[in-house]
């Protein structure tokens, strides 16, 4: 038992102690982020379900079946439960431990003259309690708490990435369909165009290599079709894998046209990511984590006040068994002495960890930074470069036909008229390509700027339940 005099020593020097061991919080912490970005040009206005803006309910059907499905976001949902239940475990310390006894024995004396036994029974409970004199207990409980929310956070990350991975694989299947149609096309045209020089071959108009050179285009544009063809369907199957099916799954697609480039959503200020962003907010629940570490582990130096206690019901007759009770109370405290210094490296290897953590929570910040300034120049010169190739096809298309003309009435050679329209060709490709980029530039800077996808989490409990 603790009489009066310890206790007036507890009393004056817990403030003091409990000064010292404590850990600076983490809010104590500061990052420096820009007050701008680069560039600011934004018409359209934010929505966290992004994909909507392009304006295609295919889209969004896979997207919303990706983020119940996809087997990524499974596991994450499973570490977050895990982690759920790691909180719940450490919260337990909060209140006190009790458990019940019961038990029973006989005891057998013998004498010289006769041999007798004793029976006694005991039911009864014990309890045991921490006293969180200097924090270590609620220190622990922040540490798993701060831990799970980081864990959610996680799942709110991977379901972004998800998402975008979603929406780029459904784009690339969709450009790989496009592509097939338009070198299909080109090899039509290249084989019209053969059975024109074929023809002015049997009339003496064109020589035979004439014949030969657009018999080689015809055999290209056949060979070209044949690694799009496996392209396309190796985007289906990862499409499939990614909404949670089977690759051989038929989603039953409809192709359909690039969509024109949503309006710009608006970008805020960089400070805004810090919220936004859940990889941001999950780095900043790992700092709070470990710097509460390091609060448990400092006070894991000082001594530890437990108490304990007892109640009991015991009797030598089962049947009179409550007619009797014993109790007992007892306070202990313990405290490190001489242990090699281990409790000193602990503080000194939490202390190292959270300042890890800390760096890498200013490393996130500063790669969202820079995500988000990289797919705003990477769109801006892409739209760009979109416009100078689509008034380059427009020119090489008239100049094609025009050379085209000219070889039909004996003033342009073969060679001027297959090099022009060569070119026309590849340039069709090189537009088709540049507008499935831009698409694929506007999906990464939706990504890049995050924003609240508390949504998952209710998602996924309500899955679980069902």
């Amino acid at each position: 038992m603790i009489n009066m005099k310890t206790r007036w020593y507890v009393c004056l020097i817990v403030p003091s102690l409990m000064t010292a061991c404590m850990h600076r919080p983490p809010a104590e912490r500061e990052q420096d982020v820009p007050q701008a970005y680069l560039q600011l040009e934004s018409e359209g206005e934010w929505v966290d379900a992004w994909w909507t803006a392009f304006g295609d309910p295919q889209l969004d059907a896979l997207i919303e079946k990706a983020l119940q499905g996809n087997l990524t976001l499974e596991q994450a949902d499973a570490r977050l439960r895990q982690a759920e239940a790691l909180a719940a475990q450490v919260g337990a310390a909060r209140i006190p431990s009790v458990t019940g006894e019961a038990d029973a024995s006989s005891t057998t004396r013998e004498r010289s003259s006769s041999q007798g036994s004793t029976d006694s029974y005991r039911l009864g409970l014990a309890a045991s309690y921490e006293v969180d004199l200097w924090g270590r207990v609620s220190s622990s409980i922040q540490a798993a708490d701060q831990s799970m929310v980081s864990t959610a956070y996680d799942l709110q990350t991977a379901s972004l990435s998800v998402a975008a991975q979603t929406a780029a694989a459904y784009y690339t299947w969709q450009y790989y369909v496009a592509l097939q149609e338009l070198l299909q096309d080109q090899l039509d045209a290249r084989k019209k165009i053969l059975s024109v020089v074929e023809a002015r071959f049997h009339t003496a108009q064109a020589s035979a290599t004439d014949v030969l050179q657009q018999r080689e285009r015809v055999a290209g544009a056949e060979a070209d079709l044949f690694p799009v063809k496996a392209s396309l369907q190796s985007a289906a199957f990862s499409l499939s894998v990614l909404v949670g099916e089977a690759p051989q799954q038929d989603l039953k697609l409809v192709p359909k046209p690039f969509p024109g480039l949503p309006a710009r959503p608006p970008l805020g200020v960089p400070a805004d990511l810090l919220s936004r962003r859940p990889d941001i907010q999950a780095a900043w629940a790992r700092l709070a984590s470990a710097d509460w570490d390091v609060n448990a582990a400092k006070a894991n130096r000082l001594p530890t006040l437990r108490l304990t206690g007892g109640a009991a019901y015991e009797n030598s007759s089962l049947d009179e068994i409550f007619d009797s009770w014993v109790a007992n109370l007892a306070a202990g405290l313990t405290a490190p002495l001489i242990d090699g210094g281990r409790l000193k490296a602990e503080v000194a290897l939490a202390q190292a960890f959270a300042d890890e953590r800390f760096a890498a929570y200013r490393q996130s910040v500063l790669d969202a930074l820079t995500e988000v300034e990289d797919a705003l120049q990477l769109e801006q010169r892409q739209q760009d470069y979109v416009e100078a190739v689509e008034r380059q096809l427009a020119a090489s298309s008239l100049a094609t036909q025009a050379v085209y003309n000219r070889y039909v009435r004996g003033q342009n050679t073969f060679f001027e008229a297959l090099v022009q329209s060569t070119a026309q060709q590849d340039l069709e490709v090189v537009v088709l390509q540049a507008h499935f980029e831009l698409l694929g530039d506007r999906i990464q800077l939706y990504r890049a700027l995050g924003g609240d996808w508390d949504f998952i989490l209710q998602t996924y409990r309500e899955t679980n339940d069902e």
